[in-house]
């Protein structure tokens, strides 16, 4: 197995490519070099390659988003407006009215960024039904790739444990991704 080079400038940009990082460390590494570190990690990896390629700090293009303004209380009657995301008060709310099965599943998340003027109670019903008929699952987007690997993992190993997923995470980690498919 290869041992994962050290995330530091002299890495070259291709080696950097070549293998898996957690979002919290090329947060860390941005930190120290003072990249901008908003954005998703899919946009992090793109500033540090460029770093490590040209040696110039790029950046930050961020879609500036107006702020949402959401109310300091919620009903089954409020009106969801634009640029709502879903906060620690929001799922207290639905926590509250669904109950502690609750969680912010892919139906809700899009209902909440996409049905700006639908009521609470419309998106407690679009859960509810996805509960009762989950969707398929979907393609997990690539930058999430400890994710695809724990459902790749479970999918061909159906009768295996937590510990061993993580362990063959760990492993596949150190490796260049070439081996590692």
């Amino acid at each position: 197995m290869t041992d994962r080079p050290k995330l530091t400038p002299s890495l070259s940009v291709e080696d950097f490519c070549d293998y898996y990082w957690l979002k919290a460390d090329l947060l860390d590494f941005c930190r120290q070099q003072g990249i901008p570190t908003g954005g998703a990690k899919k946009d992090l990896t793109e500033r540090i390659a460029h770093f490590l390629r040209t040696g110039e700090i790029p950046t930050a293009r961020s879609a500036k988003r107006s702020a949402a303004t959401m109310p300091a209380t919620f009903s089954r009657q409020t009106v969801i407006g634009a640029n709502w995301h879903c906060s620690q008060e929001l799922r207290a709310f639905f926590e509250q009215e669904i109950g502690s099965r609750f969680h912010f599943n892919k139906v809700m998340r899009d209902f909440i960024k996409n049905e700006t003027g639908q009521t609470l109670q419309a998106a407690i019903e679009a859960w509810e039904e996805a509960e009762r008929h989950p969707p398929p699952p979907t393609d997990i987007e690539p930058q999430f790739e400890y994710m695809r690997h724990i459902r790749e993992y479970f999918n061909t190993h159906p009768d295996g444990n937590r510990e061993e997923a993580l362990k063959t995470w760990h492993e596949k980690k150190a490796q260049r991704k070439s081996a590692a498919s």
